[in-house]
């Protein structure tokens, strides 16, 4: 079972799960949210480093804009 199978299975999302060696995480995604020990849980799916379409510094902002928008959101 890799990552995202297990992402799935635990938050019964379903996200695309790529093969080959090719990038499959074009954009941010994330589960559905869950509870883990009381507590809301949401995971999220990133393009990974070594990325075949976009370099480390574009994938990190991407990120960064990221877990500040949903920050934002989630602290007013």
């Amino acid at each position: 079972m890799d990552f995202l199978q297990f992402i799935n299975l635990i938050s019964g999302s379903n996200l695309v799960v790529g093969n080959g060696l090719r990038s499959c995480t074009a954009a941010l995604e994330q589960s559905r949210t869950f509870e883990l020990h009381n507590r809301r849980v949401t995971l999220i799916d990133t393009p990974g480093f070594d990325d075949t379409t976009r370099s480390d510094t574009e994938i990190l902002t991407s990120i960064a804009v990221y877990l500040s928008t949903m920050y934002a959101l989630t602290s007013t």
